[in-house]
């Protein structure tokens, strides 16, 4: 273990006096705890209020949706992809009631960020697991939003992808990859950095057919049987306007005349421009450093970014050397600021001040 005898302060304090371990099983234990106090905290019903805010789940928004009658994208439309549309499903079949489905899908989320934080523990060296306590397990950012969406699925897939990235094993990172991109549809953006470690056209060739072979055999009865209904989460998120806490809405207030198929456009040109060139430019680096600039190019374009996707960042936080926690903290709190305000602004609709405010905090987050 490395020594720590020197230049203690919180959470390294927290670290060394009580976590002298580097078990995984106390990172495992740790992150289920977190993971019962987010669920505690987002149980509208019975949660008290925090900083004076209501707490708020787009889970608790979705049972009714989750109990209708049907399959998913045959009988009815979910706007996400195909493992979280089922994952939906199955919890108001198993829940039942409004209670069961919280409980339901709080217990599978929980469970999935014990499996992304093994991955992550397995594919770091002990000198440097001390991150998975700042960056990981204690960021805000997981207490508030491990039990908001369902991102922390495609998380897990994705965590698992780059344990795998890390031990050159291209084939089952590409199926794990295709796993979360039936989830979300971003980890798809891990698949050139991937291809960029191989030089040769056959092992394209073979990465490309896991990942095509996976992702078929997910999404293949749904695209074959109902192609619109399968696709409803693409045509959805297409059309929709840019959401309150995106850049894009702050741009949209600058150049009001701007349409939602213009943001389409420019945004996609800009994602595409900037990955292209910075992928070139760092071609040499390692393909967890590739996946992680990507991961930025794309938040910083898209017209949506909601709170939870800085859940997206954290695995890179531990896998990479940029322990800056002072950069870190204040990425979190712009986002917390950005995230508070915006609950409110939805709960009284004619404040402007919130709305002003949450914008300002948008643009000190990118």
């Amino acid at each position: 273990m490395p020594d720590y005898s020197a230049g203690i302060r919180w959470p390294d304090y927290f670290v060394v006096g009580v976590l002298r371990t580097d078990r995984a099983y106390v990172f495992l234990i740790l992150i289920a705890v977190v993971g019962v106090l987010s669920a505690y905290y987002h149980a509208t019903d019975i949660s008290p209020r925090l900083f004076g805010f209501e707490p708020y789940s787009d889970i608790m928004a979705f049972y009714a949706e989750s109990v209708e009658p049907g399959m998913p994208y045959i009988d009815k439309l979910i706007e996400y992809p195909v493992i979280t549309g089922l994952f939906i499903h199955l919890a108001g079949a198993v829940g039942g009631t409004y209670a069961g489905y919280y409980l339901f899908n709080s217990f599978l989320l929980i469970a999935a960020a014990i499996i992304a934080t093994y991955f992550l523990y397995r594919a770091t060296s002990s000198e440097d697991r001390r991150a998975l306590f700042t960056y990981w397990i204690f960021a805000p950012s997981m207490f508030f939003f491990l039990i908001y969406n369902w991102d922390i699925i495609a998380i897990m897939f994705v965590a698992i992808a780059l344990y795998f990235m890390k031990r050159d094993r291209a084939h089952p990172a590409a199926a794990f990859l295709a796993l979360g991109f039936s989830s979300k549809l971003y980890p798809v953006l891990y698949l050139l950095p991937l291809l960029m470690t191989r030089r040769r056209m056959r092992e394209w060739a073979r990465i490309i057919v896991v990942f095509g072979v996976v992702a078929l055999a997910i999404n293949g009865a749904f695209m074959l049987i109902d192609f619109d209904g399968w696709s409803y989460f693409s045509s959805f998120h297409s059309e929709r306007s840019p959401n309150h806490d995106s850049i894009w809405a702050v741009a949209n207030t600058l150049v009001p005349s701007l349409s939602v198929a213009q943001i389409n456009i420019l945004s996609l040109a800009l994602f595409s421009s900037a990955s292209l060139m910075a992928l070139w430019r760092y071609r040499h680096d390692s393909v967890i450093r590739l996946c992680f600039i990507v991961t930025l190019i794309f938040l910083i374009s898209n017209k949506v970014f909601s709170p939870q996707y800085v859940l997206w960042l954290l695995r890179f936080y531990v896998l990479l050397p940029m322990k800056n926690k002072k950069l870190f903290y204040a990425l979190e709190l712009a986002n917390l600021v950005v995230y508070f305000t915006i609950i409110s602004y939805y709960s009284n609709s004619d404040d402007a001040v919130l709305l002003n405010t949450s914008r300002a905090f948008v643009v000190v987050r990118h």
